[in-house]
């Protein structure tokens, strides 16, 4: 296994900001490269398959990636990544944790929701990443793409009905 964490992440804030927060003035230091790191591990990285995820890490950092590889990160991948770095991150916008404790950030024109309804935002983000997720994969395995992504086909993840979400099979 090649170290690729090293190299850039796959979506930058300014992305995720503008792909999938309604507010444009989200602060950029709020989405840090750690928090994009992990969600490509939680959630990309095992839908594309290791080998496959390696190989977009790896062009995306040398900015080789094939034409191929250009059209799923710009017109799917990008936008998938970004919609799960917000699942990632809704915690730490509304609350972060300094040496006060965890606080709450919060202006004057803003008041904390009660745990159901941070859990249902949640849920819709999760729902919304999924979504964006089916269709990359519809896109990569329809047959109009036979060839285009010969990793991914020769390692693809297994696809089995049973699936993992937000730790209940």
């Amino acid at each position: 296994m090649a170290n690729v964490n090293q190299y850039k992440t796959l979506a930058t804030s300014g992305e995720v900001i503008s792909n999938s927060f309604t507010n444009a003035n989200t602060d950029p230091a709020l989405i840090s490269d750690n928090t994009i790191l992990l969600s490509e591990l939680a959630h990309i990285k095992s839908a594309l398959g290791q080998k496959f995820y390696e190989e977009i890490k790896t062009q995306h950092n040398n900015g080789t990636l094939t034409t191929a590889n250009q059209t799923l990160m710009d017109d799917f991948l990008t936008r998938t990544l970004c919609w799960f770095v917000r699942f990632e991150v809704i915690n730490e916008v509304q609350s972060n944790s300094s040496s006060a404790g965890i606080v709450h950030n919060l202006d004057e024109f803003a008041t904390i929701i009660d745990p159901s309804e941070l859990n249902a935002y949640k849920q819709d983000t999760y729902r919304k990443a999924e979504i964006y997720l089916k269709d990359m994969l519809d896109y990569m395995n329809d047959s109009d793409q036979n060839g285009d992504y010969p990793t991914y086909e020769s390692n693809k993840p297994c696809s089995d009905d049973v699936y993992k979400n937000h730790g209940i099979i």
